[in-house]
């Protein structure tokens, strides 16, 4: 008889992965069919799939359209959670923080700054040209532009801020971090912050348990260093064939495919519980 049990992970109630390089690449979903077939799947298990990702809510759910209505999401890394129009859980920035990384942009080497909310990212810049890349992976079709002589004479928007882009010159000096707040992300033309005590594993912390489902009951999917903490706290941790040798290291499963991944455990877990039924019976 066959042993299901030996590459079988443990029940999951909730699958949580990380988007590009996982699910997406160059702005698409990278397997459409399986996606498609995995959410069947999931739906018909009452399994909820949750999307964390640095991207903003709008562009996450343009890339994952048509399916995006059945998703939770974790947009911005983990700086809110959201099901369709409803915020679940947030954690805005300081206004102390937005206003000192304003200042930023007195500096030449700061070439703008996104001002991320919940469904509009505002862009303050002395021009328009900021990487077209970084605006549309942010969701730049819905960004407010500011061009002012002087930035700092524009007010500030008045909902909650979750996440600052800041746009520099390849030449210029790193920036000055604001205080309570954590760079995501830094490169030589743009840095991301969040607040301080904000991660994806965080999010996933407060709606898994609104839901009672344990870490051991989460199945969870990344690839950069930005996934580490919610992959080392998830009951089944998969990393993508690709990551880095020391996130790839700290988990027993791997794939190149996210959507086949949990088929193939779905499909291990129904043939566990018919053996389990037969034993019985």
């Amino acid at each position: 008889m066959v042993n299901y049990f030996v590459e079988v992970p443990r029940i999951f109630r909730i699958v949580i992965s990380d988007a590009d390089g996982t699910l997406v690449t160059n702005s698409k979903l990278i397997d459409v069919r399986a996606f498609s077939r995995m959410m069947t799947a999931l739906g018909t298990h009452g399994i909820p799939m949750c999307i964390a990702s640095g991207r903003t809510y709008p562009a996450l759910r343009g890339l994952f359209a048509p399916f995006a209505d059945h998703l939770l999401y974790f947009p911005l890394d983990g700086a809110f959670a959201a099901a369709g129009d409803t915020l679940l859980c947030g954690f805005p920035l300081d206004r102390t923080a937005i206003a000192d990384a304003m200042c930023l942009l007195c500096d030449d080497c700061v070439r703008g700054i996104e001002l991320c909310a919940q469904r509009t990212t505002y862009l303050y810049a002395r021009d328009a040209a900021l990487p077209v890349s970084e605006q549309n992976r942010l969701g730049g079709e819905l960004t407010v532009l500011y061009a002012p002589a002087m930035p700092k004479a524009e007010p500030l928007p008045a909902e909650p801020i979750y996440k600052i882009i800041v746009f520099t010159r390849r030449s210029g000096n790193p920036i000055s971090i604001p205080t309570g707040t954590r760079a995501v992300y830094q490169s030589d033309i743009v840095t991301e912050l969040v607040r301080a005590d904000v991660n994806k594993r965080r999010a996933a912390e407060l709606i898994c348990d609104a839901l009672h489902i344990t870490p051991d009951e989460i199945l969870a999917y990344g690839d950069s260093e930005n996934d580490r903490e919610l992959l080392s706290w998830a009951g089944t941790a998969v990393t993508m064939y690709g990551a880095k040798h020391d996130l790839f290291s700290i988990t027993k499963y791997h794939t190149q495919n996210v959507a086949e991944s949990v088929l193939h455990f779905l499909h291990c877990e129904d043939a566990a519980q018919k053996g389990r039924g037969r034993t019985h019976g």
